[in-house]
């Protein structure tokens, strides 16, 4: 029973966390390894989550592995779904934070005379994860011969990217210059970035209120408000 238990556990770590395997780009070679994450996808979080329970009710065993199973399965499928949300979420906010050096590097080798595929392939090797992800699949389509709008649909994905699809995307179809257009997009793309992390600071202070009256007021009460009352206390006393 104990085997079987361990592995069912192995079949839902697999299942949870996917092994992403190398990935190797034509041109020069980038190599792009991507570490293991939380499954995506809502079916297989479930089946996971299943699979756990079943692990956990087989090493148990009897009417309580029957319930502990129920119990642990619907447990691993919130806490998975959690952290699949808390991951993506801040995979977003890399990206945001990436993303308008991105369009600067990209405008500056397609600037250079390089082209498209190369600037992507070398824009990817000098940026961090989420972002080299992201620009090492595209470059994958583009070495494979894909269409502007198929190479960088994963791009159109992301709200923090999608402004440099489009740009790229415009330019190929209409012929204008793709540096002055992600130049211009790097611009804008800095502009939304500042105005949120701005409005994300104020929203901060406004949380911090809070917190901060509950650690003054116990000292307010003690200092202002107890001496008071304890001295007109007193001075009823000695009235009487």
């Amino acid at each position: 029973m104990s085997a079987l238990a361990a592995l069912l556990w192995a079949a839902a770590v697999a299942l949870a966390f996917p092994f992403s395997p190398v990935r190797r780009l034509s041109g020069p070679s980038l190599v792009e390894q991507q570490p293991n994450r939380i499954a995506e996808s809502g079916t297989v979080r479930i089946l996971a989550s299943v699979v756990v329970g079943l692990a956990v009710g087989v090493f148990l065993g009897g009417w309580f592995g029957a319930v502990a199973t129920v119990v642990v399965a619907v447990g691993s499928h919130r806490v998975l779904r959690h952290l699949g949300d808390r991951g993506r979420n801040e995979g977003e906010e890399q990206l945001a934070a990436q993303a308008a050096d991105v369009a600067d590097m990209i405008g500056a080798c397609v600037a250079s005379g390089a082209g498209l595929e190369r600037a992507t392939v070398q824009v990817a090797q000098a940026v961090s994860a989420p972002a080299s992800e992201v620009l090492a699949r595209a470059a994958g389509q583009l070495a494979l011969g894909a269409n502007a709008n198929r190479a960088w649909s994963e791009l159109l994905q992301h709200d923090a990217t999608a402004p440099i699809a489009r740009a790229i995307v415009r330019s190929l179809d209409s012929g204008a210059p793709m540096a002055d257009a992600l130049t211009w997009c790097a611009g804008e793309l800095r502009d939304i970035r500042r105005a949120r992390v701005e409005a994300m600071a104020q929203a901060v202070a406004v949380k911090a209120v809070g917190p901060l009256g509950l650690c003054f007021l116990p000292a307010f009460l003690l200092i202002g408000v107890v001496p008071i009352v304890a001295g007109l206390v007193t001075e009823s006393i000695d009235l009487f």
